[in-house]
């Protein structure tokens, strides 16, 4: 009987233990478990000051509850350098990182005590990026053209920090010598003279973390265009009366600035032409990042006009704004004159190039390939691949000694091309108009610009672009692409409209893409498909490349390209089937992790190489701002329809992968889809590519930006 008492108590007393129970549905102790994370969930690194909320997810309980402590890292006791937590996991981190910065945020069980789950937070002070900002600053500041304003901006990390800041000015001629600047919104108004000391510092201070600064050097200046110096430039589009149209050029520049003479080459369809640049061309600033071009030359067209936006190391993009056409294009400040020679396309080097225009049938045709120069004038080797209003023809053979190039006749800085087609036996020529790189540099790569100059009658009329190709020479096999990149498509289709795509694609180094894509079809949207294709690699850079698919598999309306890489990821396509004779390029995307307050900062953005002459070119200077919770855009943009300065105003947001959305709700409601070019991880996003997505615009194009 005794025996019998005593195992009820011990039963009773086993029973009444915490998180224990008798009988079915009763809870283990050991089988709790407590998870920590925050809202929205993962925010592992928390700046000085600001808030984290934490949440505690408890199984295997009756009661949720718990209660929150902090520890060191080595779960040692946290002291208030640690920051506090109230009783609803509400954290507030301290007005200095603790040393170490990294702490655990503990909920504990309040059923069992012995049971709790763990959050490792990092408490870092508040860094600030303000831009424009040029590399090596103290010795390369922003220039500022006297009397016109600059739109400085800032971002402060991470990115749930505050986006306000402080701006002040020192001037280092002392007082408001260098200009101003407006405390609160970073807007620098340059004096209309420059003063004897013509330089000064803008400094953006975190409203929360004084140790949160940037400075950026200026230097007010009398034209944007750099003293000195020589410019390239080139447009493509179509004439007033909507025949193709394209130009490519340079111009120098004396020691104030001012345009003195350069060349231009043009081409329609039915004529090429060179001529000079004449000494009453101009550009004239409105803002210190938007201005006109004129260009007075000897051409039969002699003044064309175009509105350019700019960037902070002075290239820029723009739109022509005139009744001669309407054409979009860029401007680059050029290497120095004593590299205008022949070894500026040093022996041992390969380019690859594309280009894309009419055949003398006036069907739309794209060219891609390679060449390897000598350094001395002449073309070794290289190969060519051509759509021709849809008769695509493959790996044309080039070689010497007919294929040949030249820099040092006129040592101006335009030069001539000469590619013999060894399987069709067909020449073609062009002018090359050297703009800046280097030639060991995948990152900044020498580029020129290239433009035909046979009769258009018989040759092909097309234009774009030369591109250093790094690695060089390089077996390019098919692990060599096993990067994320963006590919940006324009094509036309049978009635003239455009058929403009962005695709964001990973290479698994083995043959397999795995790819998403937006596009405008004619007023047909795709919106975010998603599709796995594949890739093959034929050696020296040319791949070709399955893009377009609409399922897993590929699917129907999947397209091959012909792809001829500058570097890894990079480069230019060509579409080998359809008569829309997509081409386009494909830029490096450094990785997947994207938020939307690393686009904050301000970017100069124009149509690029326009499909048709439906197209409305356009060119935006765009203001992202990112003051938590909303995310805005605003700024201004001319086109030739709309008109100048139209004042821009919407909302924007972007994905991890890197793709996101503008919405404009001013002058009117428009819809674009972005894709960014660069991971803000390794350094400021600094490009991005996006295209109009309303249904209703026939003729959409891609538009490029860069900060």
């Amino acid at each position: 009987m005794m025996k019998h008492l005593l195992l009820a108590l011990m039963l009773l007393t086993v029973a009444l233990l915490p998180g224990c129970a008798t009988g079915g549905g009763g809870h283990s102790g050991a089988n709790i478990i407590v998870t920590v994370n925050t809202t929205p969930p993962n925010q592992s690194v928390v700046g000085v000051t600001l808030t984290v909320q934490f949440t505690a997810t408890v199984t295997n309980v009756t009661n949720h509850s718990v209660t929150w402590s902090l520890t060191q890292s080595d779960s040692s006791a946290c002291t208030a350098a640690c920051g506090t937590i109230d009783v609803n996991g509400l954290y507030t981190a301290p007005a200095v990182a603790p040393t170490p910065a990294a702490i655990k945020v503990v909920a504990t069980s309040v059923e069992n005590t012995t049971r709790s789950g763990s959050f490792d937070l990092t408490i870092t002070q508040i860094t600030v990026t303000v831009t424009p900002k040029l590399n090596n600053d103290l010795t390369n500041p922003v220039n500022i053209v006297k009397g016109v304003t600059q739109q400085f901006t800032a971002t402060a990390t991470p990115d749930a920090a505050a986006q306000t800041f402080t701006w002040t000015l020192t001037c280092d001629g002392g007082g408001t010598t260098c200009g101003t600047i407006d405390a609160g919104t970073g807007l620098f108004t340059a004096p209309n003279a420059i003063p004897a000391t013509p330089t000064g510092q803008i400094s953006a201070t975190s409203t929360i973390d004084s140790t949160g600064v940037d400075t950026v050097h200026i230097l007010i200046v009398k034209s944007r265009l750099a003293a000195s110096s020589t410019y390239a430039f080139r447009y493509s589009g179509f004439d007033s009366g909507n025949s193709s149209l394209a130009g490519a050029g340079n111009f120098a520049t004396d020691a104030n600035g001012a345009i003195i003479s350069g060349n231009q080459d043009e081409i329609n369809a039915t004529t090429a032409t060179h001529c000079g640049v004449l000494s009453t061309s101009t550009l004239v600033s409105d803002t210190n990042d938007h201005g006109t071009l004129t260009l007075h030359t000897s051409c039969a067209v002699s003044t064309r006009t175009f509105k350019v936006v700019l960037q902070a190391d002075g290239n820029g993009r723009m739109i022509e704004f005139d009744a001669n056409g309407r054409a979009s294009g860029e401007i680059a400040l050029a290497l120095v004159k004593t590299k205008f020679k022949d070894n500026v396309l040093p022996l041992g080097s390969s380019f690859v190039f594309g280009l894309t225009g009419v055949d003398p049938v006036l069907k739309r045709v794209g060219f891609v390939g390679l060449f390897q120069p000598d350094g001395a004038g002449n073309i070794t080797s290289g190969m060519l691949d051509i759509n021709d209003g849809g008769v695509a023809s493959s790996l044309h053979q080039i070689s010497a000694p007919s294929s040949v190039y030249d820099f040092n006749t006129s040592a101006d800085g335009r030069g001539s091309m000469t590619l013999v087609d060894n399987n069709s036996g067909k020449t073609y020529n062009y002018a090359i108009y050297l703009t800046a790189g280097q030639t060991n540099k995948a990152a900044s790569p020498l580029t020129l610009y290239v433009i035909s100059t046979d009769d258009p009658q018989s040759n092909p009329a097309v234009s774009g672009t030369i591109v250093f190709q790094d690695p060089t020479p390089a077996p390019y096999d098919a692990a060599d692409f096993n990067n994320f990149a963006v590919s940006s498509l324009t094509g036309v289709d049978a009635g003239g409209n455009t058929l403009v795509s962005l695709t964001s694609a990973s290479g698994d180094g083995a043959g397999k893409i795995n790819a998403i894509y937006d596009a405008n079809n004619a007023g047909t949207i795709v919106a975010a498909q998603t599709f796995t294709c594949t890739y093959t690699s034929s050696g020296n850079g040319r791949y070709i490349v399955t893009l377009l698919g609409n399922s897993a598999s590929c699917g129907s309306t999947a397209l091959p390209f012909v792809f001829y890489a500058s570097a890894n990821s990079r480069g230019f396509l060509l579409d080998q089937s359809s008569s829309a004779v997509y081409t386009g390029q494909m830029d490096l995307q450094p990785g997947v992790t994207f938020a939307a307050a690393e686009l904050a900062g301000s970017f100069a953005a124009a149509t690029a190489n326009p499909g048709s002459a439906g197209v409305d070119p356009g060119a935006f200077n765009l203001l992202f701002k990112s003051a938590l919770p909303d995310f805005t855009v605003a700024g201004k943009r001319d086109d030739t329809d709309g008109g100048l300065g139209q004042t821009l105003a919407g909302t924007y947001t972007v994905s991890f992968n890197g793709t996101g959305t503008i919405k404009l709700s001013q002058p009117a409601a428009e819809n674009f889809v972005t894709y960014l070019l660069d991971n803000t991880k390794n350094s400021p996003i600094q490009h991005f590519v996006m295209i109009n997505v309303d249904p209703a615009n026939k003729d959409s194009a891609i538009i490029f930006a860069e900060r």
